[in-house]
């Protein structure tokens, strides 16, 4: 009983009310810039786009949480689709030679995440087997949202 007595104490809960701030982006092809790798496997092979949120201030910083979600699109007919927390296996259509010299649709899987930071978010795209990850070459739907105790 003693135990659970101390464990209890060393943490308090008080609820002051939360706020939480939702941007939305969509992200088109041209605003991903390469990484300076060196398209051999490695760290510093991948693609990134940066976003400024000033709602990320010191306070959200140190007392907060950012969390992001990609769309992804399971049928086009449709438009159905569902918003998939970050990290994320993304899976890039891209059109491609085969081996038969024939244009083919290809998936290709790229890991989508996320880095925050005071004032900025940044994504990052990066290829599984740590090569350059393939161009975008569509529009890519992130929302983020900041949640905070007031």
């Amino acid at each position: 009983m003693l135990a659970v007595m101390m464990l209890a104490s060393g943490c308090t809960d008080e609820y002051y009310g939360s706020q939480i701030k939702t941007y939305q982006f969509n992200i088109t092809p041209s605003e991903w810039i390469r990484s300076e790798g060196n398209n051999l496997p490695g760290a510093n092979n991948y693609l990134y786009c940066t976003k400024n949120i000033p709602d990320i201030d010191q306070y959200v910083f140190e007392q907060g949480t950012v969390q992001a979600y990609a769309w992804n699109v399971y049928d086009p007919s449709t438009n159905t689709g569902a918003w998939n927390t970050l990290p994320f296996i993304y899976p890039l259509e891209i059109l491609a030679q085969d081996d038969d010299g024939n244009l083919t649709m290809f998936v290709v899987p790229e890991n989508l995440r996320f880095e925050w930071e005071r004032g900025k978010v940044t994504f990052i795209i990066q290829d599984l087997d740590g090569y350059d990850p393939e161009d975008m070459v569509s529009t890519i739907s992130i929302k983020v949202c900041i949640s905070y105790n007031m």
